[in-house]
């Protein structure tokens, strides 16, 4: 019979797929809103990034054109270079997100200097104007040309005018690379389609223009990043197809749980009703199992695998036991009833020698009902036994007791026990063990032995008892019934045929076995070890 077993290695937890599920359910909206997160500082860095690669164009115009104006030696020397030791590759860094950059709410600060702007730069800022009016047009940038002090030498309003008070201009000056976020104001809403950015903040750049050790100016750029709203517009069909790949996962995700749940458990309801109905047919039907089975799930069946099986054997038990019984007492009654009629009908009659022989036929039949009620009680009881794990019995001690015993009560029949342990403790109660004992030996005694022998040893975990007798023994071809409740070979005598199953009954509950070795009449009791009693105890 094929059986689940359970709480299997290979089986995950019902307690691992539902913390998986719920963790995976959890990180999809926090993962989309981190990637949101991300998205958004990206468009800073792609902002940032663009700005840089803009100034550092323009800063080597600048530098080329202050160089042919005002000679090789031209700007202010400087104690540093933001490129010192990039002789060959030189790098400048994005330095702004959206996530942990703070974002300045101040406004550019403009103000009058006291100082004229310098000559060769206002040269230079004019004949690049139409070059860098060209790339505004197409780039969105804001672009400022600058002079060594800060003051602004592009061509429009703001000419002339100092910006060093600004945190990046300033930076600028001391030869450093920098870039903030500023705040600016959003009049309105533009649509999702349209060039205008409706991004709060904007992204500010200043680039120090450096001609060897010596600055020459400054490019100051800015520029508002792509609106996230818009991005995400831009990129809907790749949303789209993330959007498809996380239902699809959460599909897969429903999937599994029915896979792994709630198929298994249907399975399991309907393995539960066939064995409420017919445990035979439940038990013949047990699947080998499924492939996908959560370990909680896979013991659940198992139970009810282990379930169907007991009350299968229970039933054919309780089906064989009740026609046994229906047997065994109905043969008593009709020979008892047939009695009673014919001493109704006819004892007023009857001769006193003839009266007394159906009252003895009563009283026999009676006593077998007697014999047979306290046998079935007292199989009931054994059914109804529940081991504690603390029973200990020294089983030498006891089987030298019985020994003794039974040769005061019947002089005719000897026990002897073979040479062996001086003691051994098995883990089953006392008056089991003695009542088993007792019953293969009456059994003996009754079918004509003259001597028994109780050989005792341990094997391993298990102590063995040996019961053998000098009887005629079991008749050949009834060895496999002679557990069978209600057989008997000395039914006339008076015999049940309940002693033997009594005897596993008794065992069954310490774990223990009780076999037929061989004829004439050789019995094997085995039951666990235990160690040997505290006396303390």
């Amino acid at each position: 019979m094929s059986r689940i077993k359970a709480g299997g290695a290979g089986h995950p937890s019902l307690r691992l797929i539902l913390l998986l599920v719920n963790l995976v359910i959890l990180a999809v909206p926090i993962s989309g809103l981190y990637l949101f997160e991300i998205y958004e500082d990206e468009l800073v860095r792609e902002t940032e990034s663009e700005l840089i690669g803009q100034a550092a164009l323009v800063a080597a115009m600048f530098r080329d054109g202050a160089v042919a104006a005002g000679g090789p030696d031209y700007g202010l020397p400087h104690w540093r270079t933001p490129f010192e030791g990039q002789e060959e590759l030189r790098i400048v860094p994005t330095l702004l997100t959206r996530s942990s950059s703070p974002v300045h709410s101040e406004p550019i600060s403009i103000s009058a200097s006291g100082r004229e702007p310098d000559p060769v730069a206002l040269e230079v800022a004019r004949k690049l104007a139409p070059v860098i009016r060209e790339a505004t047009l197409t780039t969105l940038s804001t672009i400022a040309l600058l002079d060594f002090h800060g003051l602004v030498v592009s061509q429009g309003r703001g000419q002339g005018l100092s910006l060093e008070r600004n945190v990046e201009v300033a930076k600028a000056l001391e030869g450093g690379y920098a870039s903030l976020l500023r705040e600016r104001s959003v009049s309105g809403t533009s649509s999702l389609d349209s060039a205008s950015r409706d991004t709060p903040y904007r992204v500010f750049v200043a680039f120090p223009v450096f001609n060897g050790q010596r600055l020459a100016g400054v490019v100051y750029l800015s520029r508002t990043p792509r609106e996230l709203k818009k991005a995400l517009y831009q990129e809907r069909r790749n949303l789209a197809w993330a959007g498809a790949t996380v239902l699809a996962l959460m599909v897969l995700i429903s999937l599994s749980a029915s896979l792994l749940i709630i198929r298994p458990v249907k399975k399991l309801a309907r393995d539960a009703r066939m064995a409420t109905d017919d445990p035979g047919e439940a038990v013949k039907r047990q699947a080998k199992g499924d492939l996908f089975v959560v370990r909680e799930v896979a013991e659940l069946r198992a139970s009810v695998s282990e379930m169907a099986d007991r009350l299968s054997r229970r039933s054919d038990y309780l089906k064989a036991f009740a026609a046994g019984v229906s047997h065994e007492f109905k043969t008593p009654l009709a020979a008892i009833k047939g009695a009673m009629e014919i001493i109704g009908e006819h004892g007023r009659d009857m001769d006193p020698a003839t009266f007394g022989k159906f009252a003895d036929n009563v009283r026999q039949d009676l006593e077998r009902l007697e014999r047979l009620v306290g046998r079935l009680l007292a199989l009931a009881r054994a059914e109804a036994i529940s081991p504690t794990g603390e029973e200990k019995t020294e089983a030498v001690g006891l089987a030298a007791a019985l020994a003794e015993r039974l040769r005061e009560l019947h002089p005719g029949f000897s026990v002897t026990l073979a040479p062996g342990p001086g003691s051994l403790w098995l883990s089953i109660n006392r008056d089991v063990l003695e009542t088993v004992l007792l019953n293969l030996l009456d059994n003996a005694r009754e079918n004509g032995a003259r001597e028994a022998t109780i050989g005792l040893s341990a094997e391993g975990d298990r102590g063995a008892i040996v019961v053998g007798d000098d009887g005629p023994g079991i008749k050949e071809g009834d060895e496999e019934k002679i557990f069978e409740p209600f057989h008997t070979g000395r039914k006339k005598e008076g015999g049940t045929g309940l002693g033997l199953a009594l005897a596993r009954t008794l065992l069954s509950p310490y774990q223990g076995e009780l076999t037929f070795l061989g004829r004439p009449a050789r019995f094997l009791i085995k039951a666990p070890l235990a160690g040997p009693r505290n006396p303390k105890g």
